[in-house]
């Protein structure tokens, strides 16, 4: 069982209010979604196989707290158009007990996945629009708000809500304290994506970055992206040559599968039949950063 499978089980009862766990990891098609289960998931289950040390609690007041930016920035200002990655999302928790394994974004959707002593997790996610009807009014500032210390969900702001979630036994008030290390800052990741020529007309529906591997979904209209992707969709994953998986299936969306090897990574795309030679030049235009 992994983290994840843990971790939906501890919250059973609020699943039927948050977001879908799975939402930005099922658009990368079957293919990638297998590879997940053995590689970019394999990070999640390391959520679990890193980081140490204790939590430090924070005594907080009822001072008032800035609400967090919105969960997918546009992405900065790149020399050629085309170029700029999704930004990461300005919001992470800053407790250096916790590694941070994963931030993922979609239109409207980010999500940020922590690990610590070989067994917990500490998830983040945020949403655009009203939070469920459970959910605080606000972000909370004091542990008697926190009936369900692992699960907490409030409005922060008029068109944004966040979910926070974890695997660790926590009593209110530690909670509290992580809570007050939420940060409005972006979570840093060393991942090895770094340029790529995105084709006209397309725009980013998925980004992962994690430390070994990105994934990056394309599609011309992201805010009516579903599983099976479009025809007209393109996803590239990009993780060490040796966790590369296999091709898809010709029943997927985007049979064609093309690869390129960089140093000790390998990328890879699926595209439709038609879209073939724009999926071989985004492959051939992908830059890492190391």
């Amino acid at each position: 069982m992994t983290d994840l499978d843990q971790l939906r089980r501890v919250l059973h009862a609020q699943e039927a209010l948050a977001p879908d766990p799975d939402v930005v990891l099922a658009a990368a098609t079957r293919r990638i979604r297998r590879r997940r289960a053995t590689g970019v998931a394999a990070v999640t289950l390391t959520v679990v196989a890193v980081g140490a040390g204790t939590i430090g609690l924070l005594e907080r007041g009822p001072a008032a707290v800035p609400p967090a930016a919105h969960p997918n920035p546009p992405a900065a200002a790149a020399p050629d158009r085309g170029t700029a990655l999704p930004a990461a999302p300005s919001i992470s928790l800053d407790d250096g007990s916790w590694q941070l394994l994963m931030w993922a974004v979609q239109p409207h959707f980010a999500s940020l996945h922590y690990g610590r002593d070989h067994r917990y997790a500490f998830e983040i996610d945020v949403r655009d629009g009203a939070a469920p009807r459970d959910a605080l009014p606000a972000k909370p500032t004091s542990a008697g708000q926190l009936p369900h210390p692992q699960s907490v969900m409030w409005q922060d702001g008029p068109d944004r809500w966040i979910w926070v979630r974890t695997t660790k036994p926590v009593t209110a008030a530690e909670m509290l304290g992580l809570l007050g290390k939420v940060r409005a800052t972006p979570p840093v990741v060393h991942s090895p994506l770094k340029t790529l020529q995105i084709p006209a007309g397309q725009k980013a529906a998925t980004f992962t970055s994690e430390p070994e591997a990105n994934t990056l979904v394309l599609c011309p209209d992201p805010e009516t992206m579903r599983a099976p992707l479009d025809s007209r969709c393109f996803s590239l994953f990009l993780t060490l040559t040796e966790r590369a998986g296999d091709s898809p299936s010709p029943e997927d969306p985007l049979p064609v599968h093309q690869h390129r090897a960089i140093g000790a990574y390998t990328v890879e795309i699926d595209s439709s039949p038609a879209n073939k030679a724009a999926a071989r030049a985004l492959l051939d235009s992908v830059q890492l950063t190391r």
